[in-house]
């Protein structure tokens, strides 16, 4: 049985125009002796956050958050078309006339842009009788020569930005074209990883004209990595790129548990022992073939941030009590070698009735790289889904785009370490109102043993218990 997908329902080549500016990232590096306390915070002008209304600041406000919606559409789109391509059979008239469909109003715009650029362009004479070319100053052309012909040719597959390009004021689309040269890595290895073909675009529509960059060097420009899972890939805060590994190995991307030999049986499945609650998605009480259909994973990406080194980052928005998708990896008895990723498993968040470990340093998926904060987007929640009982990842809160993902590894987990997030709330922020983050409401996970470096990766375990109440809501997400 699916869940509903992550996003907003909304059709599948959406338009919705927003800003490019990244969400501000925390402070993860602060020192003992630089802590933040609450009198430290000054008082903001409200004019920045709300600038007076028809001001040219509140103008480009607007025009900035319109940019990054639109720039998360296209991420959203990117995705759609390739799942289309990948579902395209020859036998299924209905997948091939869809296919058919987004290839033709990705090639007719880029045709139809093409010429009429070229027929602007006029052959002129200096004073000195030398000719030359002047290039029409239309959209088109400042859109190649500030972006390029890769970006131009990638998100032209995208409904979101050929409707952004006949739409968009001259304000907007400046900001939109800001914000794809800023994500320009990110967008060309969505696509990559994607298996897009946006070379073909440009070679067999576009030709040598006088004024526009050059279509080789955007095609030897293209991005030399093996195309892969999205999530066996990390931006780097340098503008590269490298593997996901622990200890020098690859991190594999799996979709559901594995459990080794020495369990006889699956640990986590459904009984009277395991799990006294229904199905989340049928409410069987039974065990049941129900499994999530989070797409939550297709629209997020790893990327480091700064002092907490690999990171989640979202490309579209999340809503409260979103189910994000299921923490995965290998099911063991017990921790062995691995102190960085295990998350003990129970079936009430109690450690008396503590099932298995979620062992993800070698296979799991992209949950297992979502950083700690003392104010969190998500939290651990156990659920029922299928035959199986499971700790999931759910919005506690909406999420925007382009934000990092974050949650709260519990209390016990900073007993004997320093949370440096840098929040007024922070738990190891001795003059925090309670010293302790903000108490989060249904939250229900057994230990967690993740443990974090002045960069944010693990090198200890030390198990840490986030509590609360079963039964929490949690199916209304779009997954």
């Amino acid at each position: 049985m699916e869940a509903s997908p992550p996003h907003d329902a909304k059709p599948m080549f959406a338009f919705v125009l927003q800003t490019i500016k990244m969400a501000p990232q925390r402070n993860t590096t602060a020192s003992k002796a630089s802590k933040t306390s609450v009198d430290d915070f000054k008082p903001f002008n409200l004019e920045d956050l709300f600038p007076p209304y028809g001001s040219e600041a509140a103008l480009m406000q607007t025009a900035q958050n319109y940019a990054k919606e639109t720039l998360a559409s296209i991420y959203f789109d990117l995705n759609a078309y390739s799942h289309f391509q990948r579902e395209a059979n020859p036998d299924d008239f209905y997948s091939m006339q869809v296919m058919d469909n987004l290839v033709n109003n990705t090639v007719s715009f880029m045709e139809k842009e093409f010429a009429n650029y070229s027929g602007g362009v006029k052959k002129v004479k200096k004073e000195q009788g030398e000719s030359q070319y002047l290039s029409p100053e239309n959209r088109f052309y400042a859109t190649v020569t500030e972006i390029g012909w890769k970006m131009t040719a990638i998100c032209a597959h995208t409904e979101a930005f050929r409707r952004a390009f006949r739409e968009a004021d001259h304000r907007l689309w400046g900001c939109l074209l800001q914000g794809i040269q800023t994500q320009s890595l990110s967008i060309e290895h969505y696509a990559h990883c994607r298996a897009l073909d946006w070379i073909s675009l440009i070679k067999n529509v576009t030709g040598p004209t006088p004024g526009l960059p050059s279509v080789q060097e955007a095609v030897a420009s293209a991005l030399k990595w093996d195309i892969d899972h999205p999530h066996h890939t990390v931006l780097t805060l340098d503008g590269g790129l490298k593997r996901a590994e622990f200890n020098g190995q690859l991190q594999t991307n799996i979709k559901e548990s594995s459990y080794r030999e020495c369990f006889h049986e699956d640990p986590t499945a459904k009984s009277d022992d395991t799990s006294s609650s229904g199905c989340i998605l049928c409410g069987s009480e039974d065990a049941c073939g129900c499994i999530l259909q989070s797409r939550a994973g297709e629209l997020v990406e790893l990327a480091e941030f700064p002092g907490v080194g690999t990171g989640v980052r979202t490309l579209t928005t999340f809503d409260r009590r979103d189910i994000l998708d299921v923490y995965v990896g290998e099911l063991r008895p017990e921790v062995d070698m691995d102190t960085v990723y295990p998350l003990s498993q129970s079936c009430d968040g109690s450690e008396a009735n503590h099932l298995a470990y979620v062992c993800a340093h070698k296979s799991g998926n992209w949950t297992r790289f979502i950083n700690h904060s003392c104010q969190p987007s998500t939290q651990f929640v156990v659920r029922t889904i299928g035959d199986r009982v499971v700790t999931t990842i759910e919005a506690i809160r909406y999420i925007g785009p382009f934000e990092e993902l974050t949650i709260d590894y519990g209390a016990d987990y900073w007993q004997t370490r320093e949370c440096a997030c840098g929040h007024w709330n922070c738990i190891s922020n001795p003059s925090s109102p309670s010293g302790s983050p903000l108490p989060q409401t249904k939250v229900l996970s057994g230990k967690i043993t993740k443990n974090k470096s002045s960069k944010g990766k693990k090198t200890t375990s030390k198990s840490k218990k986030v509590k609360g109440t079963k039964g929490a809501k949690g199916t209304k997400g779009k997954k």
